[in-house]
């Protein structure tokens, strides 16, 4: 059974594939294209959950910095703190 987590492994088994046809001239699989048309849907969706991680990240990191910036700057108008952050 193959097990794919992570792109790394996706390019482990192609390069055994192509070490196994280097050794005996044949492919290991019978239907290549498809073979090969599943593992591009795989590492297209991996990347897709990836950038949809990175969004989210992205947001909270976004609304932390505003909230931050809101806080600063109601400090600044009671005067606790001296100098407006850009």
């Amino acid at each position: 059974m193959i097990k794919l987590e992570e792109p790394q492994d996706v390019r482990q088994l192609i390069k055994a594939w192509l070490t196994e046809i280097c050794d005996t001239g044949k492919l290991p699989f019978e239907g290549g294209g498809t073979v090969v048309q599943l593992l591009n849907v795989w590492l297209r969706s991996y990347e897709i959950e990836k950038v949809s991680d990175i969004e989210e990240r992205i947001t909270a990191m976004e609304e932390s910095q505003a909230a931050i910036k809101e806080q600063y700057s109601e400090l600044f108008k009671k005067g606790v703190i001296c100098e407006k952050s850009e």
